[in-house]
């Protein structure tokens, strides 16, 4: 079961896929396509983790209406669903190391309209910053750090994986924030 959770490739997941029903609920309820576009294996959880992030960035004004597109993302993530902690935690990490994947890229946190590359520690620290936004951030933002508990756990721990400045940059994101 390792080699399904740290495969991002979503066909490649599919060949690996355990013989468990509930993981094959969610691998269809992650690549499916929610907006009825006809568009094939696309990552929904994948896009609203970005969605988390967009809404970290709302508030004051759009509160109420962020606060309520938290409360529906949750729902649709299954982090109130108990009975399954350690499978979600694993789907969890998985939406993270895919999201992780797309940050070494050339264009990631560039600057100045794509004209100034970023450093590869430049990247690291940018998403150290998305991934904090989109789990710990949006989650004490809108007062939903219980709900969000294990997507928090899960996200920190791939964050802390993927490179040793990330500790010390998500401390450092968490008492900014605390202020």
């Amino acid at each position: 079961m390792t080699e399904y959770y740290e495969e991002i490739d979503p066909s490649k997941r599919k060949a690996l896929m355990p013989d468990d029903e509930f993981v094959r609920e969610l691998y269809d309820d992650r690549y499916s396509d929610h907006e009825r576009k006809g568009r094939k294996d696309i990552d929904w959880w994948l896009w609203r983790c970005i969605c988390l992030q967009i809404l970290y960035g709302r508030g004051n004004f759009f509160r109420y209406f962020r606060d309520k597109e938290v409360v529906k993302i949750i729902d649709e993530l299954r982090m109130n669903d108990t009975e399954h902690r350690e499978i979600l935690y694993n789907e969890y990490r998985n939406v993270c190391r895919r999201y992780l994947s797309t940050c070494r890229s050339g264009n990631y946190a560039s600057r100045f309209m794509g004209f100034r590359q970023a450093s590869d520690e430049e990247k690291i620290i940018k998403a150290c910053s998305d991934v904090w936004q989109m789990s710990e951030g949006i989650a004490s933002s809108a007062g939903k750090p219980q709900e969000m508990r294990l997507w928090i756990e899960a996200f920190r721990d791939e964050l802390f994986a993927y490179d040793d400045i990330c500790r010390e940059e998500y401390e450092r994101l968490r008492e900014e924030n605390l202020r």
